[in-house]
């Protein structure tokens, strides 16, 4: 019975991991979204679990504002259900795997990355070779067909013409995968007791390498690096200071693809802006860039600061652009947009609190640089409206006492255990 359990509790956080990854056709459907959200509503209550009065509150409120948007928009999004079966998958989810959630992300991480690793070298190789392999499946199944023939996943490996010499791992492109490197390596940490090195961080850093991903590489240097040295003791945060700090600074700023990256992100952040003022333009699909999406969404949330637009998304800018699909990558801003300043301030309320919980039963300190860690990524990435990231929104709504008061630590095997 604890075995079949297991195995459930695995399966349901590895729908809601690969619907994070929205690699190919299945993780993103809506048809996924809506089964994973009742199959794991099903699970939590055959299971007997109770649910918290404050996750009621989280949907009436969240229905309420979705009536404001109709009153003040004439029309609500159908868009708007399918993020509520999200809230509502995120939720029951971390209810049920919740001790879980570091062991199930880590391992699932390292697993899926040392896949990687090879298949990325196959990729240099023969990349026509990769293609035809990995879109197997893509080939002889029409409707499963995701985005044409430029792109190609089999959910464990990706590939893309965009990125012919860079790793996309699981996940939809090599920023994607990154993104589950970087909190990979947070947990792990954790979980490790701050060894930095270990069978599991050498293939993530193997893999991060591999992705040539300058966000992630970012957030590795500026966040997952100082969460590890500030959890070390004084001493070697200050030889670490004097000594390593300088010297992957200096590696960091010579490495010339990562400056010449950001930088031309930096420069081009006014391109597609005059674009959308103008409407002058023979492309059809175009980037707005890291910076672009910023400036666009910052435009928009003067419109509607409080509560945003939510799903009503062709009220906003980058929907208005004389028929030019402009794709958003700017994760934070989206969000901003999106939810406005109450929605900001409950995600940002609800990350701190759940990281201050988790620093308490994991003892951990510098819980911040977690939460600094997630918004960076996601300010390349629109990773908070997956279940994955979600919830660790829902983690502060447990009654008091759901969680453990305490757990154990195996000095030996340098694990957390659970009583």
């Amino acid at each position: 019975m604890v075995v079949r359990q297991e195995k459930m509790d695995y399966f349901l956080f590895l729908i809601g991991f690969f619907i994070t990854a929205t690699a190919n056709s299945i993780t993103i459907s809506n048809v996924t979204v809506v089964f994973a959200a009742l199959l794991t509503m099903y699970v939590f209550i055959e299971r007997g679990y109770e649910i918290d009065k404050a996750f009621i509150y989280f949907v009436i409120a969240y229905m309420g504002i979705n009536a404001i948007y109709l009153i003040k928009f004439g029309y609500v999004d159908l868009r708007a259900f399918r993020e509520l079966f999200r809230f509502a998958h995120a939720y029951f989810l971390i209810k049920i795997i919740w001790k879980k959630y570091i062991p199930y992300f880590t391992k699932t991480v390292y697993v899926l990355s040392f896949i990687s690793i090879p298949l990325y070298f196959l990729q240099l190789y023969d990349y026509d070779m990769m293609k035809s392999i990995i879109g197997v499946v893509d080939h002889n199944i029409p409707f499963l067909d995701y985005r044409g023939d430029w792109y190609e996943n089999l959910m464990i490996f990706t590939l893309n013409d965009e990125g012919m010499f860079r790793n996309s791992g699981f996940a939809w492109e090599p920023k994607g995968f990154g993104t589950f490197l970087t909190l990979a390596m947070f947990f792990r940490l954790i979980e490790n007791r701050f060894r930095l090195i270990d069978k599991y961080m050498l293939i993530y850093f193997i893999a991060m390498i591999t992705t040539f991903s300058t966000a992630t590489l970012s957030v590795v240097f500026f966040a997952v690096f100082p969460f590890y040295i500030f959890n070390k003791p004084a001493s070697y945060r200050i030889i670490s200071a004097i000594v390593i700090v300088p010297i992957m600074a200096i590696a960091f700023t010579k490495a010339d693809f990562l400056e010449k990256k950001i930088m031309k992100e930096y420069n081009n952040r006014y391109k597609w802006v005059k674009f959308v003022q103008e409407k002058d333009s023979d492309e059809k699909d175009q980037s707005l860039g890291r910076f672009g999406s910023l400036i666009i969404d910052m435009m928009d949330l003067k419109k509607q600061p409080i509560l945003g637009y939510g799903n009503q998304k062709f009220e906003r800018t980058q929907y208005s652009a004389g028929g030019v699909r402009l794709t958003h990558v700017n994760g934070l801003s989206d969000f901003m947009v999106h939810y406005g300043i109450v929605g900001t301030l409950f995600l940002l309320i609800t990350l701190s609190i759940t990281f201050i919980q988790w620093s308490i039963i994991y003892e951990f300190k510098a819980w911040y640089w977690i939460v600094i860690g997630i918004l960076a990524t996601s300010f390349a990435s629109t990773i908070l409206f997956y279940p994955i990231y979600l919830m660790f929104m829902f983690f502060p709504f447990f009654k008091k006492g759901d969680e453990p008061a305490k757990l154990s630590f195996d000095y030996d095997n340098r694990m957390i255990r659970w009583n």
